[in-house]
């Protein structure tokens, strides 16, 4: 059996949980995914209520601080080649992601899964991108004056720009993993909301809407073997009682999944993500499918 181990991280209502709750359902469907489950270790509850609630239709509650998960494991089979891979990985809050940033501190237990895991999986909802301010835009009045009082209050976490924050927290990442090199998922949740147009490829979303994000990681290719999809496990807003009933019509749930890599690369399969990041790095799968 294959030993693996893959960190989650996002910000606040980044999707980290509605795509666990999706996964452990759709594993869990002979012939729909690349990676099936086959055993699993952890809080049985917590995953089975997430996941009923994903098949309800329901949004599915982000983790807090007080509700993480730390301890989840799944050994999942490889359908291909057949092989056993134990794969864990925490579900951790957002609000945990931002404490780390805003006190430059991170709990010692997550510090020692980042130096081990063979993967980590980025995950950003473009609803809740911030973006970045310019001096143009602070008042005529800040600008000119001398004394301090004038310029607004911040809070790190509330007001720093998205891409800051995630540069931030994958410099952690880098400090951690000693040079090491970190095989990176960057997931581009809630892929339903993209505009069309915008929604044919997941690296260019992230480098038109994130610049600086893509930069850095352009920029520190020896440091981060990068891969890039784009995913609704939703596969609707879930805003109306249209878009809730359209889901809830679907007499196949997996198919409500959306999976994007590239322009031509479009799949169902929830497990894909994971599998790139810590089976078969960069292998293309779609033919397969």
């Amino acid at each position: 059996m294959s030993h693996k181990s893959c960190f989650i991280i996002g910000l606040p209502a980044a999707g980290k949980t509605t795509f666990l709750a999706a996964l452990w359902y759709c594993s869990q469907q002979p012939g729909k995914t690349i990676l099936s489950l086959k055993h699993y270790s952890g809080n049985q509850h917590y995953l089975a209520q997430i996941s009923e609630t994903w098949l309800r239709a329901e949004k599915v509650s982000r983790t807090n601080i007080h509700t993480q998960e730390k301890s989840l494991t799944l050994t999942l089979v490889n359908n291909i080649q057949g092989e056993l891979l134990e794969v864990a990985f925490p579900d951790l809050s957002g609000e945990s992601f931002q404490k780390q940033y805003n006190d430059r501190e991170i709990d010692s237990d997550d510090a020692e899964f980042i130096r081990k895991s063979d993967s980590i999986l980025l995950f950003i909802n473009p609803s809740k991108i911030k973006e970045p301010h310019l001096i143009s835009d602070l008042s005529m009045e800040c600008r000119k004056s001398q004394t301090e009082s004038a310029i607004p209050s911040r809070n790190p976490s509330q007001d720093d720009p998205t891409e800051v924050q995630l540069v931030e927290l994958l410099q952690f990442i880098s400090f951690l993993r000693e040079g090491a090199v970190v095989r990176l998922g960057v997931i581009v949740s809630a892929w339903d909301t993209v505009p069309t147009g915008e929604n044919d490829h997941s690296e260019k979303f992230v480098r038109e809407h994130l610049p600086l994000l893509w930069q850095y990681l352009s920029s520190n290719r020896a440091q981060f073997d990068v891969f890039f999809y784009g995913i609704s496990a939703q596969g609707n807003p879930l805003e109306t009682e249209e878009d809730i009933k359209t889901v809830s019509e679907l007499e196949d749930k997996t198919e409500r999944i959306i999976v994007v890599s590239g322009a031509e690369n479009k799949s169902h399969d929830i497990t894909l993500p994971l599998w790139t990041a810590v089976a078969q790095e960069g292998e293309e799968l779609y033919d397969k499918n």
